[in-house]
């Protein structure tokens, strides 16, 4: 019963978390960028190409719905979040069904890509907004497993841009991303 009162606490910490985080303003503080919007190409199509990593990121985040005046929406007044199995489940399971905007071969990034579109100087969340609208300052998944700890996998906190170690079984945030060439 401990355990049940200690997973539920936690699952409503979580929540309440993201709720406030989906509120907040972001904050920059005026230094060089970090990943500047001259680094990226618009697709048209919700998706945005990284001209240095050649990496394909989808714009919204799993479970939002990208519009074409450049804004993420979610489709309920929850937001999806998934365990490490089930994001990357997720990828498959778009990808057999059509993939989105012509791609098929979406993944979870690995820790290293996904560090890559931290933007150093803001925060909560610390990402380039105008780059990924509607983005939240919550933990998303990586594909890579945490080595030392087969029940842990690499997060990224886009709170404050922080690599992490997280707990397979918990919920986060997901971004797809594509390489063009594989």
């Amino acid at each position: 019963m401990k355990i049940f009162s200690y997973i539920l606490f936690s699952l409503i910490l979580t929540l309440s978390a993201y709720t406030l985080a989906a509120e907040s303003n972001q904050t920059c503080n005026g230094a060089l960028q970090t990943t500047p919007i001259a680094n990226f190409q618009d697709n048209l199509n919700g998706t945005i190409t990284d001209l240095k990593t050649k990496l394909t990121w989808k714009k919204c985040t799993e479970g939002q719905i990208w519009f074409n005046n450049n804004t993420c929406k979610y489709e309920t007044d929850t937001t999806p979040m998934f365990t490490w199995r089930e994001a990357l489940e997720l990828a498959n399971r778009i990808n057999s069904s059509g993939g989105f905007a012509g791609v098929t071969n979406w993944r979870i990034p690995n820790i290293k890509e996904l560090s890559s579109i931290i933007e150093n100087t803001c925060y909560a969340p610390a990402i380039n907004i105008t780059i990924f609208p509607s983005s939240l300052a919550g933990i998303y998944w990586s594909s890579t497993p945490y080595i030392d700890a087969n029940d842990y996998a690499w997060t990224v906190s886009f709170t404050y841009g922080e690599n992490r170690m997280s707990y397979k079984h918990d919920y986060y945030l997901v971004r797809l991303v594509h390489d063009p060439n594989s």
